[in-house]
C-alpha cells in the first residue's frame, strides 16, 4: 500500500546514509534522489575523563554512536532528539533520562537542570565542528563541562552529472548545517540554480540563508517526521 500526495514530485534527501527519510518520501510516491553531501570521520579522542560525570550529553546520533566509554559511567543521559536518544540507548544499554521536546541544542538548554549547589560535571560528546551553544548554555546553568570531539563532519566530492541531475529536481531536503553548507558550494561550483530546500531545524536554516539557499521550510519537529511533514506541506 502507498499514499501518492509526493506521486510525481522529485525530492533531494543528502544524508550520510540513505534509511527511513527516503523509504517514507517514498511510500507518498515522490521520486528520491539521494545525493549524500558529508562524510563522518572519526578523530584521535585527545581528551582524558578520569572524574565522575554526573549527566552525559549527546548533540546528534553520530555523536551517541561514540559515546562509549562515558555514556556508561555517567548517572544521567541526555540526547538532543529522539534519533539520537535511541542510538544512545543501544550504544550505552541505559536509559536515557532527558530528551527535549524540540530536537535543538536550544530547548536542549532549555530543558537542562541547574547544577547542584555543590556544582557536577557533564561531558559533552560532540562532532569537531558543532557550535558551543550547548556547552555555554549548560556553564551557565553551574555545571563544570567536559568537551569530548569524536568526529568531524567533511563534504564529500560530487560529480557534476549527478549535482546537474539533482538540481533538477523540485526539492532539497537538508538535515543539518554542514549539507547546507556543502550544496551551496557544489551548486556555486557548477553554476547552478538549487531547488527551494527542507531544513531540519533553524540553526540550518540559518547556514542555510547565509548560503543564499532559499529555504522553502523548517521541519517541526527537527526530526526525519518533521522533514517528511514538511514536505508534504510543501506540496500540499
Amino acid at each position: 500500500m502507498s499514499d501518492g500526495l509526493l506521486q510525481g514530485r522529485r525530492v533531494v534527501t543528502t544524508r550520510p546514509n540513505a534509511g527511513d527519510l527516503e523509504r517514507r518520501l517514498e511510500y507518498y510516491g515522490a521520486a528520491v534522489v539521494h545525493l549524500p553531501l558529508t562524510n563522518i570521520v572519526d578523530v584521535g579522542v585527545n581528551t582524558s575523563v578520569d572524574e565522575s560525570i554526573d549527566w552525559l550529553v549527546v548533540t546528534s546520533a553520530n555523536g551517541a554512536r561514540r559515546s562509549e566509554p562515558w555514556a556508561s559511567r555517567a548517572s544521567h543521559r541526555c540526547a538532543v532528539g529522539p534519533t539520537s536518544a535511541a542510538v544512545l540507548r543501544e550504544v550505552s544499554g541505559e536509559f536515557v533520562d532527558l530528551v527535549p521536546e524540540n530536537a535543538s541544542g536550544e530547548d536542549l538548554v532549555r530543558s537542562f537542570p541547574t547544577a547542584p549547589s555543590g556544582g557536577g560535571h557533564v561531558v559533552i560528546v560532540r562532532g569537531e565542528q558543532a557550535s558551543g551553544e550547548v556547552r555555554i548554555g549548560i556553564e551557565q546553568l553551574g555545571w563544570r563541562v567536559t568537551d569530548v570531539v569524536t568526529y568531524r563532519t567533511q563534504p564529500k566530492e560530487v560529480d557534476q552529472h549527478i549535482a546537474e541531475h539533482a538540481a533538477t529536481s523540485e526539492l532539497v531536503l537538508l538535515a543539518a548545517s554542514s549539507a547546507a553548507s556543502a550544496w551551496a558550494s557544489i551548486c556555486r561550483a557548477y553554476g547552478l540554480n538549487s531547488p527551494p530546500v527542507v531544513v531540519i531545524g533553524a540553526p540550518t536554516a540559518h547556514t542555510a540563508e547565509q548560503e543564499a539557499l532559499q529555504v522553502a521550510a523548517i521541519a517541526e519537529p527537527s526530526t526525519i517526521d518533521g522533514l517528511v511533514s514538511a514536505t508534504l506541506k510543501y506540496f500540499n
